[in-house]
């Protein structure tokens, strides 16, 4: 488990640079994808391909929001290369190649666990945006009620 934790880390900083990221993040940003996953690994075996995935994109989307707050930058860069080890690249390779080797129920099932591989990545990241920006307007709420 270790080694594919410091695989992550080196792929996401490596793809940060590869997304010019600014040089002062690189660490942060690997950091961040090395934390994801781990968690990703954690809950495999326990929770599913699919909350494991969800459970990994709300601690990256977390992370992320956390540290764009700290050093002033968007939030982007860290979720793009963060995200980069739970993407389901392989997961549409096989979706392709089954379809085009002629196996459509296989390539029905693999297009069916990325999508929602891809679906769990994308509703961590608004779970996490939507209670980022409910803290905001009950914060903005807040002062306003103390003027």
């Amino acid at each position: 488990m270790i080694y594919q934790v410091i695989s992550a880390l080196i792929a996401v900083y490596f793809s940060c640079i590869v997304f010019e990221a600014p040089k002062r993040l690189l660490i942060h940003i690997s950091i961040i994808g090395g934390i994801g996953w781990f968690v990703y690994l954690f809950f495999l075996d326990s929770s599913g391909l699919q909350l494991a995935t969800y459970y990994s994109g709300l601690t990256i989307a977390f992370l992320s929001h956390l540290a764009a707050r700290y050093f002033k930058a968007p939030v982007t860069v860290f979720f793009i290369p963060g995200f980069f080890p739970l993407v389901p690249g392989a997961g549409m390779y096989r979706t392709v190649y089954a379809f085009f080797v002629g196996d459509v129920e296989k390539g029905k099932f693999f297009f069916g666990q990325t999508m929602i591989t891809a679906g769990m990545i994308a509703l961590a990241i608004f779970t996490v945006d939507s209670i980022f920006r409910l803290y905001s307007h009950w914060q903005s709420s807040r002062r306003q009620s103390a003027n």
